[in-house]
C-alpha cells in the first residue's frame, strides 16, 4: 500500500489530494486503462484501487524484489496518511514519500512553509532501527535544514534520543489519534517533568507552529506521572535499560529548566565548596591529632610517666592547691610541658593558666618565672633548680609516694652574679 507514484506527462501523483496533486481526478486513474504510473522508489508500474475500509491506495503490478515502499506495513501506511492529514489541517502544504535531491533521504511526510521550503518532516518508525542509525539520518535532515520528528507506538531503544512522539491510535473509527508518550510540562519551581496528554493533530500544530520544541532537560531529567506512585525510568520507556533524553514541550519550560539548572549548578558549587572546605577542616583537624599524638608520645617517653602515674599526678595537684585543674595537651610553647588552668566563673568559662606540669629543663624561658612548675619528684625539682636563672615556684606531687611538696628555687650565685 502506498500513495505516491509518477506520471511521465503528469509528474508527482498524491492521490490523498483531490487533485492528486497534480490536476487530475481520482476517477482519471481509478480502473482506467492506459494509464502508466510507476513506483517512485523502484520503478515499478503500480496501479489505483481501493481497500476494503474505503482506503485508497496503489499497489504494484508485480511485487518488486526490493521497494520500500512496497515493504512498509498497514500501519505504516495508516500512519503516515494521519500525519499528512494532521499537517494540512494545521494550514500547511504537505507531500508523502518527498525525497532529497541526492536521494540520501526520503521523508514520509514532508511539510512545506509558505515560501514553499521544506520546513519539516514527519517519520512514522515502526521497523527495527539502532539509535546510531536514527541519529544518523536525522542528522542529514539537520545537514539539509530540516527539522523532523519520530512517530512510534510503543517503546524502542531508540526513543528520546532524537525528537520523538510515541503515537495511538483510535479504538474506533471516527475518534482522533493521541499521543502517548514524548510531551511534557515543568511545574512550578520544585517536582519534576510531567507528561502532557494531547492529540496527534494538536501535537503535529504545535511542532510546526514552534509552540513546542524538542528539548533535552538541563535540570532534572525523570519524568513522573501524578496518578501514579512509581516513577518511570528517566521517560517514557518503563525500561532501565532505556533512557528518554530529549522530549517535546514550550519554550516557556525550556527557560524554565535552563533556570533550574542554573539554580541547581549553584547548589551544587556551593555544596562541592562546603564540602571541600569541610573536608580541609578535617584534614586539618586531622594534622592536629597528629602533632598531638606525636606531642604526648614524647611527652610520655621524656617523663617517663605511665597513665596510672599521671591520673595520680593530677589528683595531688588538685587535692592540693583544693579545686579542679585542667591540663592542657603538650604545648612547645610553654617547654614541651603541659600548661594547667584553673577554671572559674559561674559556668566555668574562664580559663586562667596557673602554671605548667612537667615542662623541658632544657627548654625554660621567661614564662617559668611568672607560672608555677608541677613535676612529680625531688629529682626533677633539683634538674631545675640546676636551670633557674630566677626564681622558680616548684611544686612536687609524687605519684608513686604520694609526697606533696613545694619550693621557691633560687638561681645559684654564680647564675645570679
Amino acid at each position: 500500500m502506498q500513495f505516491t507514484a509518477e506520471h511521465v506527462e503528469w509528474g508527482r501523483v498524491d492521490i490523498t489530494l483531490d487533485d492528486l496533486g497534480c490536476g487530475r481526478s481520482w476517477e482519471e486513474i481509478h480502473r482506467v486503462r492506459g494509464v502508466e504510473l510507476v513506483c517512485p522508489e523502484c520503478g515499478g508500474q503500480v496501479f489505483a484501487r481501493v481497500s476494503k475500509l474505503g482506503t485508497r491506495h496503489l499497489y504494484h503490478h508485480t511485487r518488486p524484489l526490493s521497494c520500500s515502499l512496497e515493504n512498509e506495513s498497514l500501519e505504516h501506511h495508516l500512519l503516515k496518511l494521519e500525519l499528512v492529514t494532521c499537517a494540512r489541517a494545521a494550514g500547511y502544504r504537505a507531500e508523502l514519500e518527498v525525497g532529497s535531491p541526492t536521494r540520501e533521504w526520503r521523508a514520509d511526510v514532508m511539510v512545506f512553509d509558505s515560501d514553499g521550503d521544506r520546513l519539516m518532516a514527519l517519520e512514522a518508525q515502526l521497523s527495527p532501527i539502532t539509535a546510531g542509525e536514527i541519529a544518523a539520518r536525522t542528522g542529514l535532515y539537520e545537514r539539509d535544514g530540516v527539522r523532523v520528528c519520530w512517530f512510534g507506538f510503543r517503546p524502542r531503544p531508540w526513543v528520546g534520543t532524537v525528537p520523538t512522539l510515541l503515537v495511538q491510535a483510535p479504538a474506533d473509527r471516527g475518534q482522533p489519534w493521541s499521543v502517548s508518550a514524548g510531551l511534557a510540562r515543568l511545574p512550578g519551581k520544585s517536582g519534576h517533568w510531567s507528561p502532557v496528554g494531547a492529540t496527534l493533530a494538536d501535537a503535529v500544530s504545535w511542532m510546526l507552529t514552534g509552540q513546542i520544541v524538542p528539548h533535552t532537560p538541563r535540570s532534572s531529567s525523570r519524568v513522573t506521572d501524578e496518578d501514579e506512585w512509581y516513577e518511570w525510568a528517566e521517560g517514557w520507556t518503563r525500561s532501565w535499560n532505556d533512557s528518554w533524553r530529549m522530549w517535546w514541550t514550550t519554550p516557556s519550560y525550556v527557560t524554565s529548566d535552563a533556570e533550574r539548572a542554573q539554580e541547581e549548578a549553584e547548589a551544587t558549587r556551593r555544596r562541592q565548596a562546603q564540602e571541600k572546605a569541610a573536608a580541609r577542616q578535617r584534614a586539618v583537624k586531622e594534622r592536629e591529632k597528629a602533632v598531638k599524638r606525636q606531642a604526648y608520645a614524647a611527652f610520655w617517653d621524656r617523663t617517663g610517666l605511665d597513665q596510672r602515674q599521671w591520673r595520680y599526678f593530677r589528683a595531688l595537684a588538685d587535692l592540693y592547691f583544693g579545686r579542679s585543674l585542667v591540663f592542657g595537651a603538650p604545648d612547645s610553647r610553654y617547654g614541651d610541658g603541659r600548661p594547667v588552668y584553673e577554671r572559674s566563673g559561674p559556668e566555668g568559662e574562664q580559663w586562667t593558666l596557673v602554671g605548667v606540669a612537667c615542662p623541658d629543663p632544657c627548654r625554660l624561658r621567661a614564662w617559668a618565672e611568672e607560672l608555677s612548675l608541677l613535676v612529680p619528684s625531688h629529682a626533677d625539682l633539683d634538674v631545675l633548680a640546676g636551670r633557674a636563672w630566677a626564681p622558680f615556684q616548684v611544686y612536687v606531687f609524687d605519684p608513686d609516694t604520694g609526697a606533696m611538696d613545694q619550693e621557691r628555687v633560687l638561681p645559684s650565685p654564680v647564675d645570679a652574679w
